[in-house]
């Protein structure tokens, strides 16, 4: 049965931390405010003077969420195998370890059982947009600065919205799960173990103004992404927001019920027959014993 762990603090929540803060993300949203509303507008204002100024007329601090998830499978194992080489033809015994192997009557073989110990190591990392399955690409702000919160609500200030998580982690983890988990063909399994070294639900900020030309109703709204300093034109100042806001233990509510849907039989599936695994082509199995060997004496230091 395949156990899962989690690494020691690898639950957390982090806010990126802003390289542009409000008066220089409002700098640059002051220089784009004319496109926001429209190039057209721009071009009356130069001939009709009755056309008022485009005044700043609203601001919100928006966080996306997003998550960066590592997990990675241990399993170190003893399997039976049966090894053979060619000998001289007058050879007619080989001792191997002080055992007596003998030699293949009809050719000048040498065929012996043996014991493999085996230890494989494989790797996922997710970056995940947590609104949309197919969202935005949350890759490059892994680098950034970051600091620790313990509860969604320690956002929660004036003028600032904290977008809901769509996507829950256990969703994700599932898809790590199909990725990490392998099959091995083992007589004896040693240790059979998933880690999880990192389950992180990041929030990055984003500026959002909102402008106005004066006497006119028209509103556009600039977002200016808190640590890029690109802008894009929005569609509202307000969020669309859900009413719940959920605590850190519920974002990271890996339930019984999703475990049992995971776990059972996983074990049974870990094991299987000679006759149905693949061989592996050479050059893939050379690079990837190199790889686990690097792993299994990495771990075992």
């Amino acid at each position: 049965m395949v156990t899962i762990e989690f690494g020691k603090n690898a639950k957390t929540i982090e806010v990126i931390d802003d390289v542009y803060d409000r008066a220089q993300a409002q700098e640059i949203a002051e220089k784009h405010k004319t496109t926001a509303l429209g190039s057209f507008t721009g071009i009356l204002k130069a001939f009709d003077r009755s056309r008022g100024s485009i005044i700043l007329t609203g601001y919100r601090k928006r966080y996306e969420p997003f998550w960066h998830i590592i997990g990675e499978s241990f399993y170190e194992y003893h399997r039976k195998n049966e090894y053979q080489f060619q000998v001289r033809p007058e050879v007619q015994s080989v001792a191997i370890a002080k055992h007596q192997i003998k030699v293949h009557p009809e050719s000048p073989i040498c065929v012996f059982e043996g014991t493999d110990h085996c230890f494989e190591n494989y790797k996922r990392e997710i970056v995940q947009d947590a609104l949309l399955e197919k969202g935005k690409d949350y890759a490059k702000y892994l680098d950034s600065k970051t600091k620790s919160i313990k509860d969604i609500a320690d956002l929660k200030k004036k003028d600032v919205d904290v977008l809901p998580v769509q996507i829950r982690a256990s969703f994700l983890l599932n898809t790590l799960y199909k990725d990490i988990l392998k099959p091995i063909q083992a007589d004896e399994i040693l240790d059979e173990r998933l880690v999880i070294n990192r389950l992180s639900l990041f929030f990055a900020p984003i500026h959002v103004f909102e402008f106005k030309e004066e006497n006119r109703e028209a509103r556009a709204t600039i977002e200016v992404d808190g640590v890029t300093g690109n802008w894009q034109k929005g569609t509202h100042l307000m969020a669309d927001m859900a009413k719940k806001y959920w605590s850190a233990e519920t974002m990271f509510d890996i339930s019984t019920e999703i475990a049992g849907n995971i776990l059972p039989g996983s074990g049974v599936a870990m094991v299987i027959t000679k006759k149905i695994f693949e061989k592996r082509a050479r050059g893939k199995d050379e690079a990837h014993q190199k790889n686990m060997r690097s792993a299994f004496e990495k771990r075992k230091r």
